[in-house]
């Protein structure tokens, strides 16, 4: 039997078993107008989600304590980490945030995404991942993706405007700046948005 080979000419560091992770600004945007359509929640979430670089984990654990109302602030518990992290919100995000929450059932619920029938839990993870593909094929987007690809466009578009990778190691929330190189090393890579764009026209 023949071996298969990976397609040559990918850009590195952004692609997962033959897939492209990283959005084009116009998939991006197509995505997030798809999830302001949807619902508030999702409005709220998916936008949360890529300012954050969040992971699908981190984004169902958040609680209603984690929002700090008077500084407009939100502490992210990586967990797979071990520490704790606190970031400002711009003024837009936190208006997604109280037009959710004014909408949130149940109202006693700590999770600031609970479940959809049982309020002491959140939601799970395969129901986001669920959502975000629907999301997507809403808004036009070809192949499959997941709601990870978001953290690594967030990282691309940190390395692209020239954060370091100290910097961009930081907001992810990684305690080893290596585990951050595979988000960004495709930055390199001078071909990348000519491949990228051949995605809508079946090059990739």
């Amino acid at each position: 039997m023949e071996l298969m080979k990976r397609p040559r000419g990918r850009p590195r560091g952004t692609a997962l078993n033959g897939r492209l992770r990283v959005f084009t600004a116009t998939e991006l945007n197509s995505l997030m107008a798809a999830a302001a359509r949807f619902s508030k929640k999702y409005d709220f979430a998916m936008n949360l989600a890529y300012y954050l670089a969040m992971r699908v984990g981190e984004l169902i654990a958040l609680r209603v304590e984690d929002f700090n109302t008077a500084a407009r602030q939100v502490t992210i518990r990586a967990e797979k980490q071990g520490f704790t992290k606190t970031y400002d919100l711009p003024d837009r995000l936190w208006h997604k945030y109280q037009r959710w929450m004014k909408e949130r059932e149940p109202k006693d619920s700590p999770w600031v995404f609970p479940h959809r029938v049982y309020g002491d839990e959140h939601m799970a993870d395969d129901s986001v991942q669920g959502t975000f593909r629907t999301l997507c094929r809403r808004a036009g987007i070809p192949g499959q993706h997941s709601i990870h690809d978001l953290r690594h466009t967030a990282a691309t578009s940190m390395a692209t405007q020239g954060d370091g990778i100290t910097q961009i190691a930081g907001w992810l929330r990684h305690r080893a700046i290596i585990s951050s190189q595979r988000y960004i090393a495709y930055r390199e890579n001078r071909e990348h948005e000519a491949k990228m764009r051949a995605r809508y026209s079946g090059g990739l």
